[in-house]
């Protein structure tokens, strides 16, 4: 007799089986995240001296307070032409040759070429002289006595967003009292790369301190030609500062190129803090989960214009705030090092190999209708020796992997739909099952994808619109296979349209196509749900995903009781659907490989637990309260 082995348990046995090969794969970054603590606070020296006039104290003494309370570096700028016209921030004038030159001198000039004055007996003089001279060859350099002129290649208007002046006082004043410093450099028109990174490194031997970079404007400085400043960096083990949520042109190349030396920052503007009315606790909660939740370790802070008057007190007590908030969850303030690198694992690899072939093949039995057959031994062992193949390729090619990323978690997430919804007998047992199913494919794909450059989103996930979705469009076309739905396509497609369908229809096309252009997209999210986020962040330790909790798992509990009451058989696909996003979404969020691991299984815990409450409070409420009115009210009629 020929042993034969349950389909459901084989299905079951293979992604158990691919769980354990990820968690496998999953030690070095959980290894990494438990050892990356260190978290800085940063500031501009602009910030300092400003805080320093009005306190009438000194700069130093101001360094001191905020450096006690987890301010461990400062930010200096390079300033652009008409950053100097504008704000004049040091003793220099620009402008052009007709406004600065003398009469003479303006003479044997193009009346519109830039110019660069400063006192001739400037300390730092002859350093800011040599340092836009290897920045910019072409530039010359002229003295009246009093005054120097450095006369720019180029036109006033040219160099007004060309930065090409570093704060030279700023730098000495770290220099001096030995603070990290963060060097901000902007886009200079006239400098080739070669010539940007000449300069830095001028700069960086002058002033050691220098041991980040955060490029300023939106483009990196020296871009197309960033490779000799990326290898200046690297020689020095000088890292980089990539500002969440805020795209630069060349950031990401300059990151790839410098590999692991990339330190993420979160920063909040002004004019955001206004347009959004942010006030002092959302600031405070907003890097709190910067750090916790998306492994930020730089945040740029400053002396906000929330209040008038007391600005030090009122910055030293935020800064107090936020530090105890961070010591509380088990991190330190001090200067955090780059994350350590590790690569995609071979056992990660084969998990998403086994998730991928056994969730497609039982994919093709359901629209057989053949899931609750057996299958021999021989033929078992050969998919699963297929599965692990498969995960080799896809380890090895890398063509392979970015392509069946995708699959992976769409798989999974209809699979783990399709359990869950099927489970109208067994509610619990269903739905736990479909949660296993999805944290099964979810660390799947956080092993295998999950690398150090994915983590510092230097690799990003291709296959995240798949995963969001593919599975609702795999579950309709099951449905509508199978007579899920009381009907089959050919049979909607010969009858006369329904509106009520087609008005259904439209509304799901519609909350997909915003569910996709959303994903990963802070920008687009309203002031109001802003605001109802962070009340669940404080409420619970991680807030749980709305698609999850009050969308799709409400769904899936509405689904059960329509199909045991016998309810409305031609718009349940709907609720179907509804429901297929809470998977979507839960293996979604293992994606986020910026998210410490443990912090996205107990955001998808939350997610299901806190659904199908609601669900189950609002069934009751429909079946209890809303449905006997109705009738009430339908025969009072």
């Amino acid at each position: 007799m020929i042993n034969r082995i349950n389909k459901r348990t084989l299905l079951y046995a293979a992604l158990l089986l691919a769980m354990l090969l990820a968690l496998v794969g999953l030690t070095s970054r959980l290894r990494a995240e438990n050892s990356n603590k260190t978290v800085a606070f940063i500031t501009e020296y602009k910030d300092i001296t400003s805080l320093a006039y009005q306190s009438s104290e000194t700069p130093l003494a101001v360094w001191r307070k905020i450096n006690g309370l987890g301010v461990m570096g400062m930010a200096v700028s390079e300033y652009t032409g008409d950053e100097l016209a504008i704000h004049n921030p040091l003793p220099l004038r620009f402008g052009s040759a007709a406004s600065l030159l003398s009469v003479n001198d303006a003479e044997q000039e193009e009346p519109n070429r830039a110019v660069l004055r400063y006192p001739a007996k400037l300390s730092y003089a002859d350093i800011l002289y040599e340092y836009i001279k290897i920045k910019l060859p072409a530039a010359k350099l002229a003295a009246d006595g009093e005054y120097n002129f450095i006369l720019l290649p180029g036109t006033v208007e040219e160099f007004k967003f060309s930065a090409f002046v570093p704060d030279i006082s700023a730098l000495e004043f770290a220099s001096k009292h030995n603070i990290p410093v963060l060097f901000r450099p902007g886009p200079c028109t006239p400098a080739s790369g070669k010539n940007v990174a000449d300069a830095f490194l001028f700069l960086t031997e002058r002033f050691p301190q220098i041991r980040n970079i955060i490029p300023a404007g939106l483009i990196v400085s020296g871009y197309p030609e960033i490779g000799p400043l990326a290898k200046v960096m690297k020689d020095k083990g000088i890292t980089l500062s990539q500002v969440e949520f805020v795209k630069q042109i060349g950031v990401p190349q300059l990151a790839a190129k410098i590999g692991h030396l990339v330190i993420p920052m979160h920063s909040l503007t002004r004019d955001e803090i206004i347009s959004r009315s942010i006030n002092r606790g959302s600031i405070a909660d907003r890097f709190i989960r910067a750090v916790h939740e998306r492994s930020i370790r730089f945040i740029m802070v400053h002396p906000y214009d929330l209040q008038m008057g007391g600005r030090l007190e009122i910055f030293t007590a935020d800064l107090a705030s936020y530090k105890g908030a961070l010591e509380a969850r088990g991190y330190h303030l001090g200067w955090p090092e780059p994350l350590p690198g590790w690569p995609a694992p071979l056992s990660g690899a084969a998990a998403c190999g086994l998730v991928i072939l056994f969730t497609l093949w039982f994919y093709i039995s359901r629209l057989k209708g053949t899931e609750d057959g057996d299958v021999k031994q021989a033929q078992a062992l050969f998919l699963l020796a297929a599965g692990i193949l498969l995960g080799g390729a896809m380890w090895k090619i890398s063509f392979a992997a970015k392509l069946l990323g995708g699959f992976c978690g769409a798989l999974a997430a209809t699979e783990g739909a399709m359990t869950a919804l099927e489970s109208s007998e067994r509610r619990l047992r269903g739905a736990v099952i479909g949660l296993l199913i999805v944290v099964a494919g979810g660390l799947s794909i956080a092993s295998f994808y999950g690398t150090s450059a994915a983590a510092l989103r230097l690799t990003p996930f291709s296959g995240v619109k798949l995963t969001l979705l593919l599975p609702p469009l795999l579950l309709l076309f099951h449905d509508l296979t199978r007579r899920v739905h009381p009907e089959t396509i050919g049979e909607i497609i010969v009858r006369p349209a329904i509106w009520g369908e087609l008005v259904l229809i439209g509304v799901m096309l519609l909350a997909m196509l915003v569910m996709a252009l959303r994903s990963d997209n802070v920008s687009n999210v309203p002031a109001l749900e802003v605001a109802f986020r962070d009340f669940m962040e404080r409420v619970m330790v991680v807030r749980p995903r709305t698609k999850e909790f009050l969308i799709g798992y409400p769904a899936l509990v509405l689904y059960w009781y329509l199909v045991r009451s016998k309810y409305i058989p031609h718009y349940r696909e709907v609720v179907r659907i509804a429901a297929a996003l809470a998977f979507c979404s839960a293996v979604n969020t293992f994606c986020h490989f910026h998210t410490l691991l443990y912090l996205s299984v107990i955001r998808v815990l939350n997610g299901w637990w806190l659904g199908l409450l609601l669900g189950t409070v609002g069934v009751a409420a429909l079946h209890f309260v809303l449905i006997p009115l109705w009738r009430r009210v339908s025969k009072s009629l």
